[in-house]
């Protein structure tokens, strides 16, 4: 029974790792979702004022300014959504490990409670023996005895 209990604990520790690894995926998920909201939030920001600056008569470096710069949160926001992805895909394969372990934490936990349960089965048929032992040895005194 030992082996299964050592098994156990080393699949403990694997489903602890693979949860440790999803919770920073997500934590860097979540991290990104915010970066984007964020960037987005800025870009409309942009828009608003490029949209006030053409209709009002201003300089025209100030109107190029905002065009390069919401360019270049148009083209982070791009990049943001892509890592996005990437840690959608991250996450689905994490998940898929840290069931996978917790499967195999599961098998172990019932191999250890079989073996268990046949223990206890040995140790209720040792029981058993003793008493039918003693009981048929009760009875042959018994007899001898009358």
């Amino acid at each position: 029974m030992n082996c299964w209990i050592a098994l156990e604990k080393k699949a403990k520790a694997a489903r602890d790792q693979a949860s440790d690894a999803l919770k920073i995926v997500r934590d860097q998920y979540h991290e990104q979702q915010s970066l984007l909201t964020r960037t987005q939030e800025l870009a409309e920001q942009y828009q608003r004022k490029l949209a006030v600056l053409q209709t009002q008569p201003a300089h025209f470096g100030d109107v190029q300014l905002y065009r390069t710069s919401l360019k270049q949160l148009q083209h982070g926001m791009f990049q943001i959504q892509q890592e996005i992805t990437r840690l959608e895909q991250e996450v689905t394969i994490r998940r898929r490990e840290l069931t996978r372990t917790e499967i195999e934490r599961q098998k172990f936990e019932k191999l250890i409670e079989r073996e268990r349960d046949l223990d206890r089965a040995r140790e209720e048929l040792k029981e058993t023996r003793a008493l039918d032992e003693m009981s048929v040895q009760m009875h042959f005194r018994k007899q001898n005895l009358a």
